[in-house]
């Protein structure tokens, strides 16, 4: 079992300044000069103004990994707050990452790791109020299928100190990307989206993602073969499209190893079920005519008002009265005097 060096930019170093004539001419002078000041810091004279563990950065935070179809990997953490004694930490200078690849094939858990520095990350500007920029910090390579690969991160503090606990690791186990989910289908129910494709194979899981007018496409948590999706809204667009991902790239890791995504489908969702009929419907005689009440549903949102008909008993000739009711009462004032009638109502969404 070997290590491999990784493909990626060369780590960016710091320019030597060059010595002026006048600088060579006074240097044994400095020269004795830093050895009196040593000697005198020996002597308790002057020490460092800060003891180590208050300069050393703790763990990076949220280190995190995403890999795409084609076998690109960025990772991502976000600087840490505290030192290594658990007090605010005031300067960060840079990150450096560490890692090595091993074939699958040759690597176990328990096998040991030697690491080897790969690149540096620099600080991004804090912004106003703050001392050091929190991130997230990105740092992207490519992975070739049938490797183990393991990354470590850390920071460094300003005098390129680091504290040997403060690393973290995260390991790939890149296997094949898995081939293009066949069968997903979606389509618009009221209020719903129903999402259904084939049981995956042993060792993949399916992935949707759903995006609205924003644009944004969203993770969804999906059943085993399919799922409904309530999070619509009528006369509205929605997108979504699926990938089969090869989970046994976690062995040992964190790693998910995604196939290509299927083509988008777009759904509008439109009401398709009638409102439910409105209860409480009851009449009694008013002066000139007859007066209707019920209980009005438009609060449900899915009813825009109501429909009012008449007839009289032994006839089944309902008339419509009037146009769209949007209240939850009427007075029917061309009720025919002496007649025994019968009313219907309907909820209109």
């Amino acid at each position: 079992m070997s290590l491999s060096p990784l493909s990626v930019p060369p780590a960016r170093r710091g320019r030597r300044r060059p010595l002026t004539p006048g600088l060579r001419v006074v240097r044994p002078l400095l020269l004795a000069l830093a050895v009196m000041t040593a000697a005198a810091a020996g002597c308790g004279v002057k020490t460092h103004p800060f003891p180590e563990p208050v300069t050393l950065p703790s763990r990076v935070g949220d280190l995190s990994q995403n890999i795409d179809e084609r076998g690109h990997l960025w990772l991502s953490w976000s600087a840490p707050a505290r030192n290594v004694n658990g007090g605010d930490l005031r300067t960060l200078d840079h990150f450096e990452v560490w890692g090595a690849v091993y074939d699958s094939r040759d690597f176990c858990d328990g096998c040991p790791v030697s690491t080897a520095k790969i690149d540096d990350v620099w600080l991004q500007p804090p912004g106003p109020g703050r001392s050091i920029f929190p991130g997230p910090y990105v740092w992207q390579t490519d992975l070739t299928p049938g490797r183990v690969y393991i990354f470590r991160v850390a920071g460094f503090s300003s005098r390129g100190a680091v504290h040997p606990l403060a690393w973290s690791e995260t390991r790939i186990w890149m296997v094949e990307p898995p081939g293009e989910l066949r069968g997903f289908a979606a389509w618009a129910d009221d209020l719903a989206v129903r999402l259904r494709w084939p049981e995956p194979p042993a060792g993949l899981l399916v992935q949707v993602q759903k995006r609205g007018a924003d644009g944004e496409y969203k993770n969804l948590d999906p059943a085993r073969d399919g799922q409904t999706d309530l999070a619509v809204a009528y006369e509205n667009d929605y997108y979504y499209r699926a990938r089969l991902v090869d989970r046994r790239g976690g062995e040992g890791g964190q790693s998910l190893v995604p196939g290509p995504w299927t083509e988008e489908i777009r759904l509008r969702v439109r009401d398709a079920l009638p409102p439910a009929p409105p209860p409480f419907l009851s009449a009694a005689l008013a002066p000139g005519g007859v007066r209707l009440s019920w209980q009005d549903r438009r609060e449900s949102g899915d009813v825009a008002g109501f429909y009012l008909y008449r007839s009289e008993v032994g006839s089944d000739n309902f008339v419509r009265l009037g146009g769209l009711i949007e209240g939850d009462t009427y007075l029917d004032l061309a009720a025919p005097p002496g007649r025994d009638l019968r009313y219907r109502l309907t909820a209109v969404d």
